[in-house]
Order: C-alpha cells, then sequence, then structure tokens
C-alpha cells in the first residue's frame, strides 16, 4: 500500500534543543504555519537523550542555555542532561506541538524543485522510505554523529580483559563501583565522568596527551538568588544578560591578551589543587585559551576529586593496551578494570542527508554560509548551528526568530522562496574557529564562512542581534524569487585554482596541454568573460589558462598600488608561480590588452603572439563613465551603493545584442562591483590609466613606441558597436603596428570572444597556425 505523502509549510529535521526551539518560535511567530518534525530517535531531546553517562551535564550556564521565550527556574546553573531533556519535553507540551513529532524517522535525502517551489525529503521509518514535501525545511540536526561517536584503534586493545566503554554509547548495567577507571581524554565529557565516577569507583585516571584549560565556575548563580523575589520576566532577561556578556568578555580577552587569561586560570587550578601539585604539565596547554574550548566544572568538582585522592590526571601518550591496563609511553602502567575512551565526536552536517536543488547534488563543503544559517544556492533551507565561544542556544533563538520573520516577509511580498547567493572575492574560511581535533577531522565536509558580513561569523551575540535584526531581511545577498522562478547564481568559471603572488591569493582557470594561451581580461572584471574560450580552444592542443588581474575578481590586491607596469610585472610573476616559462600566446581585452603588452614591453622573449581585443592604448577616447572613474571623488560617488540595475546597465555596453546581458552575467558583475575593497582597486587602476579626458598619452606612447620596435606577430579585434573604445582606434592600431593583422566583426560590443566566440575562436586559431615555427622557437631562446 502506498503512503500519502504528507506536505508542510515548514518541515523541521531534530527533536532535540534546537529543532523544539524552531517550532517554538514558529508557534509563537507564525502561528497560521503548519510545520512537522521528524527526529530519528524514538524520544525528543537530542544531545540530552542521546548521553547517557555518569554526570552528563551542560557545560553553559541554562540562563544562556535555556530559550529567551522560556525561563530556566531551576537552581542549579550548570544543569544535569535529565533536567535539561525535561526543560525541552516541557516546551514541546507548553506550546502544543508534542503530536507533531514523528519518531523514529532517520532522514536520507532532501531535493528542492524550483518549478514547484518545495522540498522533497526522503526518511527511513522501521526500515522502510517514507517521503515528505515542505515549502521550508529547517535542519536541526546538529553538528556531530549520533550513531557513531570518534573512536581510535589502540594497540593491543584486543588483549584487555576489562571493559572499554565509549561515553556515546554509554551501557545501562555498567557497574564501576570499586573498580579501578581510566577515563581517555581531556575534553568536556572527560572532566564530567571523572568527578561523577570517583564517587563510587576505586580510582578513576584521567589519561590525556594534551591538557586543556579548566575553569571552575559556580553550580547554582548567586544572583539568581538575590533575585528570587523578582519576577522572572525581569530576572530571566538580566542573568541572561549578565552571564553573556561575561562569556562574551572572557573571550574577547582570551583573543587579545591570552597571556593574562593563561596566568588567571593557571592561578585559579594552583589555588584549587594539592600543595606542590605539577599544574604546569597536567592543566597548562601549549595553546592560547579558546583556540579550543574551555571546559567549565561547577564548583570545582574535578578539582575536588583530585584533591581527595579520589582522582588523578596523568599527562601522556598510550604505547599499547595490555591485559590488565594501559602501558605508557613513558614506561608507566596504568591498572585498570574498565577503559573509557572520551576521544570526541565525529563531525557530521545535515544528519548526514544528501541534499540537491534541481537534481543537482549540493556539496557542502564547496558552498558559504549566509549569516551562519543558510547555505548559498540553496533555497528556502535553514539550519541551526550555535556559538562556539557561548550557549549554543543564544544563535538558535536568534536564528529561530529570523527564520519567522523571513517567512513572514515572503508571505506578505508574494516570494515562493528566498534564496542566499554566492559571493564573489570572498575567501574561504572554516566554519568553525576552533582547533579541537574532532572539528579539524571533519570541517572539510561543512560550509566555508567569508571575511564580509553576512558571510563571517563573528560569534559575538551582540553583533549577532543587529545581523538578524528586522532591517536586515532583505540584503543585495539574498534574492528572492516567485514560484517557477530560480535563485540566479552569478556566472562562474568551473574547476578555478589559487596560487599565491608577492604573498597575495590570485584566481586562475588552467586546462589543456601544449603551447600556452594566457588569457587576460578588462578592468573591473573577471576571467568568466573567457570562459567560452576555454572550451573552444583547449580542442588544438593548447594550454589555456585565464586569471583574474590583482585586486579584480577574486584576486586579493598586490602590496602595491595598481598601475600598469605593476600589472604588466603581476602577470610575468603570475605565469612563473604556475610553472609557464616558455614565450606564450598572451590575448587581453580591454585593459587586458594593454597589460599583454606591457608584459610584451617588459618581458618580450615571453611572448609568442599578441591578440588585442578591443584594447586599450590605441587612443585617447573612452566612454565617460570610464574617464569620470579617474577623478577618484566622482569615481568613488559612482561605486559607493553597488546595485543590480547599475550593472544591468554596464553590461548592455559591452554587449551589442541584448541576448548576452543575461541574470548570470548580471549577478557575477554585481557581485564584483559589491566586493570588498573593489572600488579602491577599480579607482587606482582608472587614475593610473586615464584622466577626465580619456586615456593618458605617456604611457600609450611609450608603450606603442616599444611594442612597434620588437615586431611580435599581434592580431588586433574589435567590435563595430563597441562602446567603450570606438572602432575607430583599430585604425590607429593599423597605424602603431603596420605588421598587425587585424578584424573588426560587425553588429558586436566590446566583448567579441563572447558574443562572437565561435568565429573568435576560429580566427585566432589560424593565426597561430600560420605563425612560424622557427619564430617560436627562436623567442624560447631570447636571453
Amino acid at each position: 500500500m502506498t503512503q500519502a505523502i504528507e506536505h508542510v509549510d515548514v518541515l523541521i529535521i531534530g527533536a532535540g534543543l534546537s529543532g523544539v526551539g524552531a517550532a517554538a518560535h514558529l508557534v509563537r511567530e507564525c502561528p497560521e504555519k503548519s510545520f512537522t518534525i521528524l527526529e530519528s530517535r524514538d524520544a525528543m531531546g537530542g544531545t540530552w537523550d542521546l548521553f547517557r553517562y555518569p554526570g552528563i551535564r551542560s557545560d553553559s550556564d541554562m540562563y544562556t542555555f535555556g530559550y529567551t521565550f522560556k525561563p530556566w527556574e531551576q537552581p542549579k546553573a550548570i544543569s544535569d542532561g535529565p533536567s535539561i531533556k525535561r526543560y525541552i519535553e516541557e516546551t514541546a507540551e507548553e506550546y502544543g506541538f508534542t503530536d507533531r513529532i514523528r519518531f523514529g524517522r532517520k532522514v536520507r535525502s532532501a531535493h528542492w524543485s524550483t518549478p514547484d517551489a518545495r522540498w522533497t525529503v526522503t526518511a527511513e521509518h522501521d526500515g522502510e522510505p517514507v517521503t515528505f514535501t515542505a515549502s521550508w525545511v529547517i535542519n536541526a540536526t546538529g553538528y556531530y554523529r549520533y550513531d557513531q561517536g570518534y573512536r581510535p584503534e589502540f594497540a593491543g586493545e584486543d588483549r584487555f580483559t576489562g571493559q572499554i566503554v565509549h561515553p556515546q554509547h554509554w551501557p545501562e548495567d555498567l557497574d564501576y563501583s570499586g573498580k579501578r577507571v581510566v577515563v581517555i581524554g581531556s575534553g568536556a565529557t572527560a572532566v564530567t565522568l571523572v568527578p561523577s565516577m570517583a564517587e563510587d569507583a576505586a580510582h578513576v585516571t584521567m589519561l590525556q596527551r594534551t591538557p586543556t584549560y579548566i575553569a571552575s565556575v559556580p553550580g547554582a548563580e548567586p544572583l539568581a538568588k538575590v533575585l528570587r523575589r523578582v519576577p522572572s520576566s525581569i530576572a530571566y532577561p538580566v542573568l541572561r544578560w549578565k552571564n553573556m556578556l561575561s562569556r562574551q568578555l572572557q573571550y574577547s580577552l582570551s583573543r587579545k591578551n591570552p597571556d593574562m587569561v593563561r596566568s588567571k586560570l593557571r592561578k585559579d587550578a594552583v589555588g584549587l589543587l594539592p600543595e606542590g601539585y605539577d599544574v604546569d604539565t597536567h592543566f597548562n596547554p601549549p595553546y592560547d585559551p579558546w583556540d579550543q574550548r574551555i571546559c567549565a566544572v561547577p564548583d570545582g568538582d574535578l578539582f575536588e576529586v583530585i584533591r581527595e585522592g579520589k582522582a588523578s590526571i596523568v599527562t601522556d601518550q598510550i604505547r599499547t593496551f595490555t591485559e590488565r591496563g594501559i602501558e605508557l609511553e613513558s614506561g608507566e602502567h596504568l591498572d585498570a578494570d574498565i577503559i573509557v575512551t572520551a576521544t570526541g565526536l565525529n563531525l557530521q552536517w545535515f544528519g548526514g542527508m544528501e541534499l540537491a536543488v534541481d537534481d543537482e547534488p549540493v556539496d557542502l563543503g564547496q558552498r558559504y554560509a549566509y549569516k551562519g544559517m543558510m547555505i548559498s544556492g540553496v533555497p528556502n533551507l535553514s539550519m541551526v548551528t550555535g556559538y562556539t565561544n557561548n550557549s549554543w542556544t543564544l544563535k538558535a533563538d536568534l536564528v529561530g526568530r529570523y527564520v519567522c520573520r523571513l517567512l513572514n516577509h515572503m508571505d506578505a511580498n508574494g516570494y515562493a522562496s528566498a534564496t542566499p547567493v554566492t559571493p564573489i572575492g570572498e575567501q574561504p574560511q572554516p566554519f568553525l574557529d576552533l582547533d579541537s581535533s574532532y572539528i579539524r577531522r571533519g570541517i572539510d565536509t561543512m560550509a566555508k564562512q567569508g571575511t564580509e558580513m553576512p558571510w563571517r561569523l563573528y560569534q559575538n551575540y551582540v553583533k549577532d542581534r543587529k545581523v538578524f535584526g528586522t532591517r536586515n531581511i532583505a540584503d543585495e545577498h539574498m534574492t528572492f524569487q516567485r514560484r517557477g522562478e530560480t535563485g540566479v547564481e552569478p556566472l562562474r568559471a568551473p574547476d578555478t585554482r589559487v596560487v599565491k603572488v608577492n604573498g597575495k591569493n590570485v584566481r586562475y582557470r588552467d586546462a589543456g596541454d601544449g603551447v600556452p594561451v594566457v588569457l587576460v581580461h578588462g578592468i573591473g572584471r573577471s576571467l568568466e568573460d573567457w570562459n567560452e574560450q576555454h572550451e573552444l580552444l583547449e580542442a588544438d592542443g593548447r594550454r589555456v589558462i585565464s586569471v583574474d588581474l590583482a585586486g579584480f575578481g577574486e584576486s586579493e590586491p598586490q602590496p602595491e598600488k595598481n598601475t600598469l607596469p605593476l600589472l604588466g610585472r603581476f602577470l610575468g610573476q603570475f605565469l612563473d608561480a604556475i610553472g609557464v616559462t616558455e614565450p606564450a600566446h598572451l590575448v587581453g581585452n580591454s585593459l587586458g590588452g594593454a597589460v599583454v603588452m606591457q608584459l610584451a614591453a617588459q618581458q618580450p622573449d615571453r611572448v609568442a603572439s599578441l591578440v588585442l581585443v578591443g584594447s586599450a592604448g590605441f587612443g585617447r577616447e573612452v566612454a565617460l563613465p570610464v574617464r569620470l572613474m579617474s577623478v577618484r571623488p566622482i569615481g568613488a560617488a559612482m561605486l559607493a551603493k553597488p546595485s543590480r540595475a547599475a550593472t544591468r546597465r554596464l553590461e548592455e555596453s559591452l554587449f551589442h545584442n541584448p541576448a548576452f546581458v543575461t541574470p548570470e552575467r548580471i549577478e557575477v558583475g554585481f557581485r564584483l562591483s559589491a566586493r570588498p575593497g573593489g572600488s579602491d582597486v577599480f579607482l587606482d587602476t582608472a587614475a593610473d590609466l586615464g584622466t577626465i579626458r580619456g586615456a593618458r598619452d605617456e604611457w600609450r606612447r611609450e608603450l606603442m613606441t616599444t611594442l612597434a620596435g620588437l615586431q611580435i606577430p599581434t592580431f588586433v579585434i574589435w567590435g563595430e558597436q563597441d562602446q567603450i573604445f570606438p572602432v575607430a582606434q583599430l585604425a590607429a592600431a593599423r597605424a602603431h603596428f603596420p605588421h598587425a593583422r587585424t578584424h573588426a566583426f560587425p553588429a558586436t560590443g566590446h566583448l567579441p570572444q563572447v558574443e562572437q566566440a565561435a568565429e573568435f575562436a576560429n580566427l585566432v586559431s589560424e593565426f597561430w597556425a600560420e605563425l612560424p615555427t622557427s619564430l617560436t622557437t627562436a623567442r624560447k631562446h631570447v636571453a
């Protein structure tokens, strides 16, 4: 019997702290929206249902770890796992959606259809597939695998005659009373287990390879006692803000003055440990505070069991397990009846589900995270991730409220989908900024953050309140679509790479084998202007290379300001960096034409031929907007507020045929114009090359004179309807270079390599084929 497909407005994946919080926000702020929660386990609670080891507790205070809309009213600020699970269950009951949770549904895939403007989500229940559809999906599965913790194999562990236990799969019947226990690890789980097990075990040893920063915190909030007669509607926000700001201050101090924080933590540890204890070996990590998360222990319970002799810490490495315990590299032997491998988590985003948009798989590791809660190029999908330096729920609450406002904004404006668009020029950074082992193992599978908001994560609640504020629902990075419309991704070249030139990242594309062909774009443009020629020119045994000039496209600016001589040197240094030493065919469009001519003048032995396409350098006249850019105050005002409308007008000036002014080209142009620091590079370059009256005579005259004497094989190509450099300059090119071949494309604008792609490729291929082989070979040997 075929099961009916259930459709809801919003489908939430995960019924833990994040998923239940997201559902409560929907009830509060989008009461008309239907929703269902899919939970892979048989109970709600997420982490707080999964982990059952002794002492399981929060490592953040509950005034910030609890929901903003449901005050935490128990006396313990650092609470145990069962109490947190009850808190989550109470929230679902109070907001009346317990019956909307479908337990035992493990989500396997989620596929978006643009024509239908909906997700199709496939889950597994009792071994059978079940299907749901939704207009919006909220992923609240956390960031680690529930079914498998990280468990390295240790030499000789099969010899051990006792029990080996992982905290993520704690046996209900494990009896450790009177037993010798070794806990391997030094993170939050280990420092929780040791004092909890020490009460009944004969002795507990925490075996760590590297120490962790550990701070004693009050188990109960002192200020809460003072405020207990104040209504919770007042007391709870006060406690929440006080603790949040205190934690944020600690983090900021750790980043600005790590030695001071390290000294304070060490001093506190000395005061809590027995006199003469080797603090520097066991409690003084080799890294700075908050490079990894600082572990909180309520009322110093870990220090207390060490003082009492019930527990000890050993800092060493494991050589092998033995029948009776663990032999260490130092030669010491730790006797054990039970070994607990508190060795960490396996990082996993989206619960390991497969994602696809219009049948195209989504590789999360190649995408960017928008505000840390949506994925670039993926419509109507949000995710809940919390802070690494503060309570998880502070960020989760911001995301929950933002998603509700976003849904209401879409309804009010008749939109079916919202899609953040991949940023241009952002340099990818790891999504999480901690150096913990479990993060290093899995960080490549997570989306990246960028360098500027809204792609950068500041890990700062105060800043994020502004980022997620009402005014920021619709920004230039978020696109909205009505049913059937797609979220336009900018035109992007495939398989691009990055190389360092003078210590700065330079993006390029390199494909094919044979004689090198180097393609150089114009001012304010990118290597995407050569996409068509890459495909066409690779076919005839050529190595085709395109590059984003310094400070343009996705390349970083060079240390010095852009000038034509600098760009010529930059191109030569780039070719050195990618190993191109033989003479290359240089092809330049607009500014790129002047750049390849500059390199030819500087290093003629590197040039087999020149193809100059609507090139700067042959005349003073240039389009008025470009001339205005050379006057910095005017240019700065013109570039101050990028918009898609302005980008469309620019693209229309570059092409004679309006069919080439596609949404994808507009999007890439807009992204380039909005790139951080891009306007400065543009204005520096424009001022070096021109004035309000046009291109400067000095550099043109010097360049033309030098190149005329070199007699490099040259092909000059123009579009007859070029609105940037008029086609009349083709006659000037013939006058300067009588030896050059020329061609004018009718009904073509400033980018003939795009508008007349096939014919352009044929013409330059014929030009290169007719060059004497002896000439190219001779240039290879010019000193």
